[in-house]
């Protein structure tokens, strides 16, 4: 029996007393609302019965009277656990105590929507600032902005040093604060490492620092326009954004994507991943001081945005997907040049990989450093190239397909020894195998058409949908009421979901370590993540809707 077809008879033989109702409108997809506090339940069971079963996110959706808690779990498909609690008291039992993977999204609700996890080991902040007004919660259907909304200036910056009082030896222990800006951090981010002499003790990490409000404005913007708004949640993953967010739509409305598109999709999609794992390589072998590594990577890198541009007239945002299907059409002149280019970059990816196998200084900063055991790896319910790195081979586009992965043969790669220096080989290693997918898609692109015309308003309904993004898995949660609105938009990257393995990977390392463990989770703090307006003359501070953005007299008045 597969996973998917397991888990639902699982929760149908032993939890038949707690399911309100179940649907499944879509192959692979189940959404079952629960009598309220039952969801522990389901998910233990789940746990249990199901192999490598893993929660995906929890997704919050304020339905007036009451705010819907939708726990995704990932059982060879998805199934969606619907717990509800009341609006004016929204309190729930914690889940972190079963799977501790859960605890970044219970704070993120908790953030957002004001429900209250009972047991939860750390219920603070996680994407707002910490003078943010109490009792507003940005995600209630009831909340506007403020214009001019005045904070007090409280900086939460610590010294760069402090003493870890909290600590019973804190004699020796000390804080070392890493961010929000830091050479090692692209994106800005705080890391406070715990430590003792060269060892790191512990790790905490504060986000927040780039978080746009994307999912509150997608509710103001309609599913059309929603394409491109989400497709700028994340440059590197673009078409693994606007192909998620897509295909939700699509399966609310029961449209039918043309195959043609389908393959082109995931030509765009292996091009994306392409790019970032290369990416990711060069800015290892440039926090490991092999800056020649660096250099030569990023330089093997340049064919595949030509190709990129090439495809879809633009380097960076796409533009490429769309309801439906996709904008633009490959040309036979492209297909060949995509195919030589394609030849030329898997040589050069097929060196790195032994450079990243044999090269004795690289292995000796990386064997070892940073291990992420498979237990948990599944406890942390971690995705992509570090749950890969760590021995479980768990890869949507195998255990779910989507687009036209279906139909093209690729093998999931897995290394056991659950290091940094794993997770780079599973990097290294996937970007022949994106190579090699998109080769067969070219050589075996369908006839037909691009996209079908889809109507502005969407019949009311929800859908999940899941892609693998290069950093793991990436699910887009939308609802809607039968308007041209959606009324819902949830993302969780798969960053968020590798971040709550970090204090566990990194406890025990040298500081010296923390640049290529960081690297080696690939994170990108966009995908994850304020937006506040800050006057640095007078430390007046503000938030503005999107509509006051975009006022062009509120912004010459900054000028």
């Amino acid at each position: 029996m597969e996973k998917f077809e397991n888990a639902i008879e699982v929760l149908k033989n032993n939890l038949a007393d707690a399911i309100v109702e179940l649907n499944v409108p879509k192959p692979r997809k189940a959404y079952i609302l629960l009598k309220p506090e039952r969801h522990r339940d389901a998910i233990s069971l789940l746990l249990k019965h199901v192999e490598d079963a893993e929660l995906s996110t929890i997704s919050g959706t304020d339905l007036g009277n009451e705010i819907e808690l939708n726990y995704h779990m990932a059982c060879g498909g998805t199934v969606t656990l619907k717990n509800r609690v009341s609006r004016e008291k929204p309190v729930t039992r914690t889940i972190t105590d079963i799977l501790p993977g859960a605890n970044l999204y219970e704070r993120e609700v908790f953030d957002l929507l004001g429900v209250t996890f009972d047991g939860h080991p750390n219920l603070e902040r996680l994407m707002l600032p910490d003078n943010w007004p109490k009792g507003e919660y940005p995600l209630r259907r009831d909340w506007e902005p403020h214009a001019n909304q005045e904070n007090e200036s409280n900086s939460e910056e610590t010294s760069q040093t402090e003493p870890a009082a909290e600590l019973d030896d804190a004699g020796s222990v000390i804080n070392v604060v890493m961010g929000p800006q830091h050479p090692v951090l692209h994106e800005p981010e705080r890391f406070t490492f715990k430590v003792d002499g060269e060892r790191v003790v512990d790790a905490e990490m504060r986000l927040g620092y780039v978080h746009r409000g994307i999912e509150k404005a997608a509710e103001s913007m309609m599913f059309f326009q929603d394409v491109f708004l989400v497709e700028r949640i994340c440059g590197i993953c673009n078409a693994a954004h606007t192909t998620c967010f897509c295909q939700a739509v699509e399966d609310i409305g029961n449209v039918e994507t043309p195959p043609r598109a389908l393959y082109l999709r995931t030509i765009i999609h292996e091009l994306n991943r392409v790019h970032s794992h290369l990416l990711l390589l060069g800015v290892a072998g440039h926090l490991l001081g092999f800056e020649s590594l660096f250099q030569h990577v990023w330089r093997d890198r340049e064919p595949i945005m030509d190709t990129v541009e090439r495809i879809t007239g633009n380097r960076l945002m796409s533009g490429f997907n769309a309801i439906g299907g996709v904008r633009r059409d490959i040309a036979p002149s492209t297909v060949e040049k995509t195919l030589k280019n394609v030849e030329e970059v898997r040589k050069r990816a097929k060196f790195y990989k032994t450079v990243f196998e044999e090269d004795a200084t690289l292995r000796l900063r990386t064997e070892g450093v940073g291990v992420l055991s498979k237990s948990d790896a599944l406890k942390f319910c971690v995705e992509g190239p570090v749950v890969r790195g760590s021995g479980i081979a768990v890869d949507v586009r195998k255990d779910d397909p989507y687009a036209a992965y279906g139909e093209i043969p690729f093998n999931v790669i897995c290394y056991n020894e659950g290091d940094t220096w794993a997770r780079l080989m599973v990097r290294a290693e996937e970007v022949v195998e994106s190579l090699n997918i998109i080769d067969y898609a070219l050589h075996n692109l369908p006839p037909g058409r691009l996209r079908v015309r889809v109507q502005r308003k969407q019949p009311e309904g929800e859908a999940v949908s899941r892609v693998e993004a290069p950093r793991g898995e990436l699910i887009h949660y939308v609802k809607s009421d039968g308007t041209a609105y959606p009324y819902r938009v949830k993302v969780r990257s798969p960053t968020l979901a590798n971040l709550v393995a970090f204090p566990e990977m990194i406890r025990g390392a040298y500081i010296a370590d923390i640049p290529a463990v960081i690297g080696s989770l690939d994170p990108c703090f966009s995908c994850t993540d304020r937006m506040v307006f800050l006057d640095t003359q007078n430390g007046h501070r503000w938030h503005w809707s999107l509509d006051e953005i975009n006022n062009s007299k509120n912004r010459n008045g900054l000028m």
